[in-house]
């Protein structure tokens, strides 16, 4: 009776530590959650993009909108750094631009069986870009505003997207919206905001996602980015955007960016460029310039000092540098200005033969 009595226990004990193992969650190690069927793997090679989660909140990602068909992945909480999303069968085939979808997981999990009552709802939208010819270098970041129990809603009424940026127009992404997209509604923290509304889209025929900002042109604020200021504490749960005011006669839509085009003539070794020791990486994500290619990097103006709202028009050439990994030659004095384009042409034979041909300047950016 006893060996009886101990047997049960020994199977009561198994049972329920396999009950345990059967309901646990996963935080990228690479199995699928029990609860959702999503998966939370961090792929490091073989990824469609990469994200940086600021949030506590476990998300799932789709392409685009709410769709079983446009699934992704999911990311999770807690700081998920470089966290590199899956690349399912024919949803990333061509290289392009797109609407990276985030939902909480618990919305997802609760709406399952309608995804589409979510399209409005969204944690946030990302402006993202897969490159299908290379590898996805930029990390996306995932506000650590977004959450709460307060609300932002945008409704983009303008014929451009549009995204929500804080504390200045090179800032942190709150979400975003597409052309004629209407009450789409973020969840965030109570506290005080500073928001610039950003317009985006891509450029295909310079392969650049080109980025602009409303600025002052003229009267009050003139040469200053135009933005909106708010408190979403106590009763005030929410605030309502209408990108429509933020285009009209009284401002001017401004890059805030120059850009360099680097031509590799190279006869044996890719390029990259760096400033400070770090890689730069385009606006579709790339980073090596290969050999008889070319690429065109975006270098933001900085805020003027003392103020939140007004970026500079110059910025002198400072620590940036075109070479390899076993050689680098820094980039003659100039100064670059804001909404131009510049041309450099680099040739050598080996990879520690680097040879800057003359800076050229060569058109303006423009939103067209």
């Amino acid at each position: 009776m006893k060996k009886l009595q101990k047997l049960l226990v020994l199977v009561l004990i198994v049972g329920f530590m396999v009950s345990i193992t059967g309901c646990k969650d996963d935080d990228g190690g690479g199995k699928k959650e029990e609860s959702s069927g999503v998966d939370f793997t961090n792929h490091l090679s073989g990824y469609s993009i990469k994200v940086q989660n600021n949030t506590s909140k476990k998300l799932v990602a789709f392409k685009n909108s709410p769709n079983a068909s446009y699934l992704i992945g999911g990311i999770p909480g807690s700081g998920a750094n470089e966290h590199g999303l899956p690349k399912p069968s024919g949803l990333f085939t061509a290289t392009g631009d797109f609407v990276l979808f985030l939902v909480a997981e618990e919305d997802y999990i609760a709406n399952k069986s309608n995804l589409s009552v979510l399209a409005n709802k969204p944690f946030t939208r990302i402006y993202a870009y897969y490159n299908a010819n290379s590898e996805n270098y930029i990390v996306y970041p995932i506000s650590e505003f977004l959450g709460g129990a307060k609300k932002i809603t945008l409704n983009n009424n303008t014929s451009f997207n549009v995204e929500l940026r804080t504390d200045g127009v090179h800032g942190a992404v709150l979400g975003y919206a597409q052309e004629g997209a209407f009450n789409t509604t973020f969840n965030v923290d109570s506290g005080n905001y500073m928001v610039f509304p950003v317009f985006r889209k891509y450029n295909s025929a310079r392969g650049e996602i080109i980025t602009v900002y409303p600025k002052y042109q003229g009267g009050p604020g003139d040469g200053k980015a135009k933005f909106t200021a708010f408190s979403l504490t106590g009763s005030k749960d929410e605030e309502i955007i209408d990108a429509v005011d933020y285009i009209g006669q009284d401002v001017v839509l401004k890059t805030g960016s120059a850009y360099l085009m680097i031509i590799n003539n190279h006869s044996s070794t890719g390029l990259e460029f760096v400033r400070g020791g770090q890689p730069i990486v385009t606006s579709t994500g790339g980073r090596y310039i290969n050999r008889t290619d070319s690429m065109t990097f975006q270098i933001d103006m900085p805020k003027k000092p003392g103020s939140n709202d007004e970026y500079l028009n110059d910025l002198p050439l400072s620590g940036f540098q075109i070479g390899t990994a076993a050689y680098k030659v820094s980039l003659d004095s100039h100064t670059f200005q804001s909404d131009k384009i510049y041309r450099v042409v680099v040739t050598g034979t080996t990879p520690y033969d680097v040879v800057l041909g003359a800076f050229e300047e060569v058109g303006t950016m423009t939103f067209n």
